[in-house]
């Protein structure tokens, strides 16, 4: 996490990661967001603006307050059903941040090599410098082009 902008205290990236946990968790093959390392690439994205941080961290700040008196494990330690509640309530009052969250966790999750790499999917390889790549198969486009227009012609 060294390329990370801090922007997040060590107790709120630790709820972070339970938090996202919850909206990917591990199944089968599959790691948990959190378990990935994902609160790192949330935290990069909520340090990109003050709006993003402030967001974030008073999203995070509900959440602690949310789940008890002792904010560094509360979340933690209640039930899988009791955390999702609570991040249901979460989602009814701040729904921007729960957006916000939701959002950057899939895109994180999403673009990761590792998951990448567990769900098959490979990159596009790279055209080699001064290869000429294939164009579109203009062939495709005739069906829109023998169409009647959708527009009055003045």
């Amino acid at each position: 996490m060294s390329d990370t902008k801090r922007v997040f205290s060590q107790a709120q990236r630790s709820l972070l990661t339970c938090v996202i946990n919850r909206i990917i968790p591990p199944k089968d093959n599959m790691p948990g967001a959190g378990s990935l390392g994902i609160a790192g690439f949330i935290e990069n994205v909520a340090a990109n603006t003050t709006s993003l941080t402030r967001l974030f961290n008073e999203g995070l700040a509900q959440i602690a307050v949310a789940a008890g008196p002792d904010f560094t494990s509360a979340f933690e330690s209640l039930s899988d059903t009791a955390k999702d509640d609570l991040l249901r309530s979460i989602e009814a009052v701040n729904p921007a941040f729960f957006d916000q969250l939701v959002l950057q966790t899939y895109n994180g999750y999403y673009t990761n090599p590792e998951v990448f790499k567990l769900i098959g999917y490979e990159l596009p390889k790279l055209a080699p410098p001064g290869a000429h790549p294939a164009l579109l198969d203009e062939s495709l486009l005739d069906h829109q082009r023998n169409r009647e227009p959708f527009w009055k012609k003045v």
